[in-house]
């Protein structure tokens, strides 16, 4: 009895999550629905907007050192003093208590220093790199997104179109046996059909599960639940377009891509600090003010008190700090020099491959229809000659699957042309301009 009220328990229970599942509704999700979902949820983007706020923050205390510091200091000391001229009979005098009272307002301006001035302009430049840093970041979260995209748009094409293959191969095992009913065909034809149709269908599952796995991976990177069915509302995009020259496509590479952006201003920012290290040995001016009362106590014998000064400093010997700053500061803009150089050659790199690619993928695209159009034809007319009694039905079986291989194929020629358009945008620094347009679909 407690063996079949556990399985009910466990009946029950799957019965349940299944209706739960089945309930849940079905969330349609165009590309630019992604892209929006992941600029917003996205870890890298929250951690460029958290490294902006920390460059924003040293940019402030940098400028800090350039603006007037202001101080308030109150004290009340009371004081005991051994006399040792007091010696005598009773031992060591004390002179005391007395009490002392300051209480001041101290300003300080800095009039000249050259290396604060430099650090106040690298703390600005390094913000603006955080800045660009921010876009980076979001833009290759649009091609990652984008990329996610297409390889499961195209795994949940490639299953769309499994299932006329399995209808296919249900109508051509029906055919088969209606043949072999009216003496046209062989039970070697009606088992190579039933083969046929295990094999499709094993595949449609093949297919099944690669949809399913990149719609997590989609899912995972625009951050919702892992658990909530989605639909691509998207198609895989089959126009032609128009596209820069090789010459015109590097030059804007050059000036937007937001990679090269990045590295000049660090090399900016480097650089400016480089200055700040060389200005340390330079003089620095500061104008120093005191204003306040002074007395015993602030209510007994207080006086105003206030003094001013100009001062002037020149470092003579500070041990070798600021050569070893120097040379530091040095090697780091040194370092992004290299950077940016080998950057500028990268993007060439980039520009060159995005436009060999897409005029690879797009005549790839024109062939590949072609090829799935004649196994149509080639399969139409093997399926006339089995239904005429022409013949066993292996051509109408090597027909069909060479169909099956020419619309896979079709719809994968399709997802790598669409990823060569968006690593050709991305290539230039735009790749928020690639959409899976409504219009040219097949």
């Amino acid at each position: 009895m407690k063996k079949y009220f556990l399985v009910g328990v466990l009946v029950y229970s799957v019965f349940a999550t299944s209706l739960s599942y089945a309930a849940q509704d079905v969330m349609p999700l165009s590309l630019k629905q992604c892209i929006d979902l992941a600029l917003k949820n996205n870890v890298d983007v929250l951690l460029a907007q958290a490294r902006a706020q920390q460059a924003q923050g040293q940019h402030t205390v940098w400028d800090a050192d350039l603006l007037p510091q202001i101080d308030a200091v109150a004290s009340q000391q009371r004081t005991w003093w051994e006399n040792f001229g007091a010696l005598g009979f009773a031992g060591v005098g004390v002179l005391g208590p007395f009490n002392t009272f300051d209480a001041r307002i101290m300003v300080s301006q800095r009039i000249l220093d050259f290396s604060a001035l430099a650090h106040a302009q690298a703390g600005k430049m390094k913000w603006k790199a955080s800045q660009l840093e921010i876009e980076l970041a979001s833009q290759q979260v649009v091609l990652a997104t984008s990329l996610a995209y297409i390889q499961a748009l195209g795994y949940a094409q490639e299953l769309s179109s499994s299932y006329e293959d399995v209808r296919l191969a249900d109508h051509f095992l029906s055919l088969s046996l209606h043949q072999m009913d009216a003496g046209l065909a062989s039970s070697v034809d009606v088992a190579r059909s039933r083969t046929q149709l295990a094999q499709q269908n094993a595949r449609q599952e093949e297919l099944r599960l690669n949809v399913i796995k990149s719609q997590l991976e989609l899912k995972r990177l625009v951050r919702i639940p892992l658990s909530q069915p989605i639909e691509l509302t998207d198609v895989l995009e089959n126009q032609k377009h128009n596209y820069l020259t090789v010459d015109d496509a590097i030059n804007q590479a050059r000036q937007e891509r937001m990679e090269m952006r990045v590295a000049n201003a660090n090399s900016d920012y480097t650089l400016t600090e480089l200055k700040a290290s060389q200005r340390q040995r330079l003089p620095k001016i500061d104008v120093v003010g005191e204003w306040g009362e002074t007395g015993i106590t602030p209510d007994h014998d207080a006086a105003n008190a206030a003094d001013a000064m100009v001062r002037i400093s020149l470092p003579i010997w500070e041990g070798g700090r600021i050569s070893g700053d120097i040379k530091e500061k040095a090697g780091l803009n040194e370092e992004q020099k290299i950077k940016a150089d080998d950057l500028n050659w990268k993007i060439e790199e980039d520009v060159r491959l995005a436009l060999a690619t897409l005029v690879s993928t797009r005549a790839q695209v024109d062939a590949v229809k072609q090829v799935k159009d004649f196994a149509r034809q080639e399969l139409n007319l093997a399926q006339d000659r089995f239904t005429a009694g022409l013949g066993d039905n292996l051509q109408l079986i090597d027909a069909q699957d060479a169909l099956a291989d020419a619309k896979d194929k079709y719809v994968q020629t399709l997802a790598q042309y669409d990823q060569a358009q968006l690593n050709y945008f991305g290539a230039l620094g735009n790749p928020r301009q690639f959409d899976l347009s409504n219009e040219g679909r097949e």
